[in-house]
């Protein structure tokens, strides 16, 4: 009963409310508090603290900045998510709040699509030779629908593109990337499409900044074959997932062209089945599933595996 108290006493102050009402819509940091607030940094940075301790909203790093949310995935998640559905939307102050939100959100939306017009080249190019990417996307939604998954973790989410696709199949979603630029399109992306059960993160494919076991469902879309060391990122993914769960890789099949290294900067030209395989613990996981799209001059290869029971690694 105590921590209730303490959670209830943290939300009953009115900027606190407002800070709550406003993670209900969007991912936010200090400074967006700032503006749309109308307060002080330190004050609001104390507001957000009181919260954070009280366990009603999450705080993600990304640099020298902090996005802040509802907490969605604990036992706290239930408290702040009906203490935001109680808020009256057509309060005055609400009203105001909302109206600077979206100033916010379009400014990001702005960013998002002036950035991504560098990458349109390469997606351009690529969709024309390879396969078809709605082929691709109904078969990962069979897969998705075939587990009983929680919680997903799609690694180097850029755009947030797996995020979008799968994420209103699962409880919950977090994205990792470690680019700011296209965390900011990613987080724009989800909330556009309201999906708050969605979250993005910045971090190292490498060193992932979670505990061992936790993941259902993990994705790695279109990552490996820029990946200096491909084994490492498979194996730090599997150490992350939860026993019986299932890991969903996309990439190019093995092929010739060249030319993607300078033009695009991939490392490996695909992956064949067997270099797959070689790349898996096989005490740990194995091939469960291989499909294969043919496009133009690309083939994508879809890979479904598993971690094995009785793995704990």
């Amino acid at each position: 009963m105590e921590e209730l108290l303490r959670q209830l006493r943290a939300a009953a102050e009115p900027t606190r409310l407002r800070i709550i009402a406003l993670c209900g819509h969007a991912e936010l940091s200090v400074g967006d508090f700032v503006a749309i607030l109308g307060q002080s940094q330190p004050r609001v940075s104390r507001h957000l603290k009181l919260l954070v301790d009280a366990g009603l909203l999450n705080r993600n790093k990304e640099g020298s900045r902090a996005y802040y949310r509802l907490v969605a995935s604990d036992k706290n998640a239930e408290l702040s998510q009906v203490l935001n559905d109680l808020m009256d939307e057509s309060d005055p102050v609400l009203v105001l709040d909302l109206s600077r939100l979206g100033i916010i959100k379009s400014e990001r939306a702005r960013f998002a699509d002036n950035y991504f017009d560098k990458f349109a080249g390469e997606q351009s190019q690529l969709g024309q030779i390879s396969a078809d990417e709605e082929l691709i996307n109904r078969l990962l939604l069979e897969y998705i629908q075939q587990e009983n998954v929680g919680e997903l973790l799609d690694v180097g989410t850029g755009n947030g593109r797996m995020l979008l696709l799968l994420g209103s199949s699962v409880e919950n979603a977090i994205g990792i990337d470690n680019s700011r630029e296209m965390l900011a399109i990613a987080r724009t992306n989800l909330e556009q499409a309201d999906l708050k059960n969605c979250q993005v993160r910045i971090g190292d494919m490498y060193r992932l900044p979670f505990s061992g076991n936790r993941f259902e469902l993990i994705t790695i879309n279109s990552l490996l074959r820029y990946a200096e060391k491909p084994t490492d990122v498979l194996t730090e993914a599997t150490r992350v997932l939860k026993p019986g769960g299932s890991i969903i890789i996309v990439d190019f099949s093995d092929h010739g062209l060249t030319e993607l290294r300078d033009e695009y900067g991939h490392r490996w030209l695909g992956f064949s089945k067997d270099e797959m395989s070689e790349m898996l613990d096989v005490k740990t996981i194995s091939i469960e599933d291989t499909n294969f799209f043919k496009g133009e001059a690309l083939t994508v290869c879809v890979w479904k595996v598993q971690k094995v029971e009785n793995s704990w690694g």
